[in-house]
């Protein structure tokens, strides 16, 4: 008799690879300046969640995507294989470059340009799923795809369909109604609830407000990521808890929202509860901080639980 298989994350999003210069300071217009170190390395908000997710253990990741046809593709997906993800949907585009990102890093913070190259280049089919949001008990996509591939995948999600607004961008009811989380940080909330100054968006009440809004708008439940602030949850039945963050020296902050994500989607995958998938997207964003580069910071579902002090489901 065959074992019930474990529960399915499919995370359809970007894959990139990134050219990754460390410096004391950023240059400013004109300035040329010396880095200290340079590595290219596997990312995408997409590939970068996917890898957390397969890295907390107890559910099978799969990966939808699309890359070039060039070198980068096999070096994305030999990369994402080696973390645990299934690569089956990652699928090659002959007359494109895959996806590239550009990323200077300062102390305690980041400038990124991304180009998205075959990320853009999705078929029209209204399954892009290609079935298998059916089987997945979480389908979690983000914003460097083409809105409408995410807006298709949402619509075919049968189990619960996570969003990162990341990027940030103006997003319309009819997606947001079909989230059953939508995940921002200050500045993604901003562009999504109108709100004109991010620092101000940072606020629980200006976070409350902006959730009770996003909610009006049909999101089931939202998360406010903030950084070194932890974040704010608004479940579905309108609860708000303010989760604490997990002091840490930063070293890069690339991938911290991504580490928060893909652990988050994992857990409400395996049966947490949403607070205590928060909690260990927490654990995870607090890891992605004290290394350089979106992914070498991952790690086993038990030390996420005892850097966030939980031993289980709620």
């Amino acid at each position: 008799m065959n074992e019930p298989r474990s529960p399915l994350v499919l995370v359809i999003g970007s894959v990139n690879i990134d050219h990754v210069v460390v410096t004391d300071a950023f240059p400013t217009p004109g300035q040329t300046i010396l880095g200290r170190t340079a590595h290219v390395t596997l990312g995408g908000k997409g590939a970068n969640q996917a890898v957390a997710a397969a890295s907390s253990g107890e559910v099978r990741t799969a990966m939808l995507a699309r890359v070039g046809d060039d070198v980068e593709a096999d070096r994305a997906r030999a990369g994402l294989v080696a973390r645990g993800v299934d690569v089956h949907g990652v699928i090659t585009v002959s007359d494109a470059e895959t996806g590239t990102a550009w990323i200077t890093v300062a102390p305690g913070d980041n400038a990124i340009i991304v180009v998205p190259g075959a990320n853009f280049r999705w078929p029209s089919e209204d399954d892009p799923t290609g079935g298998a949001g059916a089987e997945a008990a979480v389908v979690l996509a983000q914003l460097e795809i083409p809105l409408d591939v995410v807006q298709r995948a949402a619509a075919a999600c049968r189990g619960r369909f996570l969003l990162n607004a990341a990027p940030a961008a103006e997003l319309p009811d009819e997606l947001i109604s079909l989230c059953d989380v939508l995940i921002v940080n200050e500045h993604e909330q901003a562009a999504l609830a109108g709100q004109s100054d991010a620092e101000q968006a940072r606020e629980p009440a200006a976070v409350r407000e902006a959730h009770a809004a996003l909610r009006g708008r049909g999101a089931k439940a939202v998360i406010t990521t903030l950084g070194g602030s932890g974040a704010i949850v608004t479940d579905t039945d309108g609860t708000t808890t303010a989760l604490p963050a997990i002091p840490a020296d930063v070293v890069d902050t690339t991938g911290a929202g991504d580490a928060f994500t893909g652990v988050f989607a994992a857990r409400l995958a395996a049966g947490d509860s949403l607070l205590e998938a928060a909690r260990l997207g927490i654990a995870a964003g607090s890891l992605a901080v004290r290394t350089p580069g979106a992914q070498q910071h991952h790690v086993d579902l038990d030390t996420l639980r005892a850097m966030a002090g939980t031993t289980g489901r709620d």
